[in-house]
């Protein structure tokens, strides 16, 4: 075979080859489009974060992360529920892309362990008072917890923007047990649980924008809200009373779009 023979060759099969490569990509390229395409979320803006106080007790919370320059929003639960039954409230939140502590407070939901759990207290417990005096017991440790937690928001948000508070039931004087240690820019009371004690603290506190939402026949939670609502001097500040006796949670999951309306109360009292 003569060098002109060898050539020709050659070519021939590298034209095969090159024929042979592109219809095997396209192939490829067909079969993988063909397929769904998933990929893993590494940077979701919520997480579910642990907190270790000075006892080394370990307090659960779901913590989002907003935008550079947003505030904050602290959100606690009642004595009857965890962070969880205020889902609704907490995507709320997150629309706004606020940044987001919603926290267990210690002895429920996953903040629990043998020394403290709520559950484990309505067990053990012979009667009704002895429930109330052991409860009384573990919230003595609340306040320092949510302190700690509002420290914790704080420097996740890396920023100077104002932090928000928002309770529920018997934990509504933790926001002016915090509201004496910090600067916060408004609280709301969902069906507020208050002592005359605790009424009287508030009545200290420098005037700042407050939300309060009762039913009407939750008489005590509706006396509280009425009297810290004519005590505020803040034209900011929001009376809402429904028909009924719905607790905080009922109330949010019934009229949905009270979620949005404190979410939106909360924005225009965080912004600058």
């Amino acid at each position: 075979m003569n060098k002109s023979q060898i050539n020709r060759n050659s070519k021939v099969k590298t034209s095969i080859l090159k024929r042979a490569l592109c219809l095997l990509t396209f192939v490829v390229t067909q079969q993988l489009a063909a397929q769904p395409l998933t990929l893993k979320d590494t940077t979701s803006p919520s997480s579910m974060v642990e907190l270790t106080v000075l006892d080394q007790f370990k307090l659960s919370a779901k913590l989002h992360l907003g935008s550079a320059t947003a505030g904050g929003v602290l959100l606690l639960h009642d004595c009857k529920n965890t962070s969880k039954d205020f889902h609704g409230l907490y995507s709320a939140l997150v629309k706004q892309d606020f940044f987001v502590l919603a926290l267990d407070l210690r002895g429920f939901g996953a903040s629990q362990n043998q020394d403290y759990s709520d559950k484990s207290l309505r067990i053990k417990a012979d009667n009704i008072v002895s429930y109330q005096g052991q409860l009384a017991t573990l919230m003595m440790h609340w306040q320092n917890d949510v302190y700690l937690a509002y420290q914790y928001l704080q420097g996740a948000m890396k920023n100077k923007q104002g932090i928000s508070v928002v309770t529920s039931g018997c934990s509504s004087n933790q926001a002016i047990y915090l509201a004496q240690k910090t600067a916060l820019k408004s609280v709301v009371m969902l069906s507020p649980e208050l002592s005359v004690d605790d009424k009287e603290q508030f009545k200290h506190l420098a005037d700042m924008p407050i939300y309060l939402l009762s039913a009407k026949y939750l008489t005590e939670a509706m006396l509280n809200a009425q009297e810290l609502f004519e005590w505020s001097g803040d034209s900011h500040s929001v009376l809402q009373t429904f028909k009924g006796n719905d607790s905080s949670v009922q109330l949010l999951k019934k009229q949905t779009y009270l979620n949005n309306n404190l979410s939106i109360w909360l924005k225009s009292t965080l912004v600058e």
